[in-house]
This record gives structure tokens, C-alpha cells and sequence, in this order.
């Protein structure tokens, strides 16, 4: 029997540093931090931190990284035993400059999108029958397609992050409940930075909860054919690395409590928050007693407003 919670998708091990621009023209790094990265992996910790029972479902490497990919994963007590080792295979990693000013990234990957002969095996679908909540991302969609169909069964919600809806995932967007996107990828979707239209975009595949984040200026998201924007919560951010990973696990926990999809935006925005507080993915990625101490404290902070006096997209 699975978790409450499912994450699909790889992990990888992220390199990070600090970077300061120094008055003579140089760069300086400061001191380097080597944890655990991905999507869903990230993901999945944000679910386990918050409380959540999560299991993930990927495949590693029989090298040093891939071992530390596990570990790191089992500490934060995600449920590693859908974890495949696939020998000779190299686990993915990142180097990630991360600006001293701003906190955003430069990041540099190396072995991602390795695909296994009979990766598609290696998953039984079944085991999302009694799960409540899925995140899945390009990884493997016609397992995740399967798994859906089980989840949306039993009355569950998947949740997806995306960064297009062609190619390998285009079957796989119409058993989406919740595709989450960066806003990189509304230009690419509609022609232009029009984002209430790559909502409209988004609902028409099937996603009845579709949202773009945008990074410090919040979210925007469809609810009942109204468009809203969610700002973001005042904070001085440190590391964006991991901010969209976190948020997808935290709307993902949140559908697995039930919550509607107005209280699950806010929440992921605070989890998102707190975790850009600290260098890394994981490093803030808080507990759930923290986020309910962080939203008590800023009542009036990233309260949805509709778009345009409520006009639909």
C-alpha cells in the first residue's frame, strides 16, 4: 500500500555557493554546500517536512551520489523503497551560483534526462489506489497517466510541475488536476507574456486548478474561471534554489488535506518563502507548526485579489 502522498520524479545532488561581486570586478564564492535537489525529490522532503507521508518513486545511480541521494531522502523520512538503483548509471548533479544580491540562480546540470532501458517498469501504478494527492513531473507520464487514473478514483488530486505541455507530457496534462508552471513558460505556451490566456490554455487540456509562479511578485492562478494573483509574502531571500519544488509539495500536502485551492496557494507561498531564507533546496524548507507561526504572524500579507475586478481569462 503507497503513502498518503506519491512523488514522481528523480532527485540529484546540488553543488552551491554564494556568489558576491567584488568592487575591483571579480566574483567571490562563499562557502560551498553540497544536499539533495530535483523536482520531485525536493518536492517530496517539502511533503515529509510539513508532516505528510510521502513515498517517491525514481531511480538513482550505483555511484557515491546516488547514495547520498537516498540517504539524504530516508533522514528527511521520505519513503525511499520505490527508489531504483540502476547500476553503472550516474546520478545527476547541479552547480548552482546563487547571487548574493538578489538570490537568484545560475545553475549548471549535468546527467539529467537519463532514461534506463524499461524505466516504465521498474513502477507499479497500482500502488497510487490509496494514495489522496500525486506530484509528477516529465518523468515517466505514462506511468504517471496510470497512477492518476487510480488517484482520481479514490477521490485524490494530482498536481504537476511542468515547464511545457507538448512533447513526451502531452497525454499526461489532461489527468492533471493542478499544473503549476514558471513563468518562463507563458511565452512559450501562447505567444506572449499574457498570462489570464495560458490559464485559459492550461484549463482547456483539463488542469481545473492551473497557476504560473513569478518568482517575488507571487502567483497567479483560475478558480472558477476567475483569474487571481497571489503576492508574495515579504521576506529577504537568501537562495531561491527549490522555491517552485516546495511549492509544488506543499499544494500537493495541502490537496491531501482537503483544503481549497485558495487557502493551498497561500500555504505553498509560505512554505516557498520560508525555504528561500536559507541557502539550498532543502536547507529552509520548514516544518508545519513553523509555516502556521510564519502566516499568524502576516494576516494581511499574500491575500489573493482577483485580476481585472474579477473578469475571467
Amino acid at each position: 500500500m503507497a503513502n498518503d502522498m506519491i512523488g514522481i520524479g528523480g532527485g540529484c545532488i546540488d553543488h552551491l555557493s554564494i556568489v558576491r561581486h567584488t568592487p575591483d570586478g571579480w566574483e567571490e564564492c562563499g562557502p560551498p554546500l553540497v544536499q539533495g535537489g530535483g523536482l520531485a525529490a525536493t518536492g517530496a522532503t517539502a511533503i515529509a517536512r510539513l508532516g505528510g507521508s510521502v513515498e517517491l518513486w525514481g531511480v538513482v545511480g550505483d555511484d557515491y551520489h546516488g547514495q547520498m541521494i537516498r540517504t539524504e531522502l530516508e533522514r528527511d523520512s521520505v519513503d525511499i523503497s520505490q527508489m531504483r538503483i540502476v547500476p553503472g548509471m550516474r546520478s545527476p548533479t547541479s552547480f548552482i551560483e546563487v547571487d548574493a544580491e538578489t538570490g537568484e540562480r545560475t545553475i549548471y546540470g549535468s546527467g539529467f534526462g537519463q532514461r534506463p532501458d524499461g524505466l516504465e517498469t521498474f513502477f507499479d501504478p497500482t500502488r497510487a489506489e490509496s494514495a489522496k494527492a500525486m506530484l509528477v513531473t516529465s518523468f515517466v507520464p505514462d506511468v504517471a497517466i496510470q497512477a492518476a487514473q487510480y488517484i482520481h478514483e479514490s477521490g485524490g488530486k494530482v498536481v504537476a510541475d511542468l515547464f511545457r505541455v507538448n512533447g513526451p507530457v502531452a497525454e499526461m496534462v489532461h489527468h492533471v488536476d493542478a499544473i503549476i508552471m514558471p513563468e518562463f513558460s507563458v511565452e512559450p505556451l501562447v505567444g506572449s507574456f499574457d498570462i489570464p490566456r495560458a490559464l485559459k490554455v492550461l484549463a482547456d487540456l483539463g488542469s481545473s486548478m492551473p497557476a504560473f509562479t513569478v518568482g517575488p511578485e507571487g502567483c497567479y492562478y483560475l478558480a472558477e474561471g476567475v483569474v487571481y494573483h497571489c503576492p508574495a509574502f515579504q521576506i529577504r531571500a537568501i537562495d531561491t534554489t527549490g522555491c517552485g519544488d516546495s511549492f509544488h509539495g506543499a499544494f500537493t500536502y495541502a490537496m491531501a488535506q482537503g483544503w481549497d485551492q485558495h487557502e493551498a496557494i497561500r500555504f505553498s507561498s509560505a512554505v516557498a518563502a520560508l525555504k528561500a531564507t536559507k541557502l539550498g533546496g532543502r536547507s529552509g524548507l520548514p516544518t508545519l507548526d513553523a509555516v502556521r507561526e510564519f502566516l499568524a504572524e502576516r494576516p494581511d500579507q499574500a491575500r489573493a485579489r482577483r485580476l481585472d475586478n474579477g473578469v475571467s481569462a
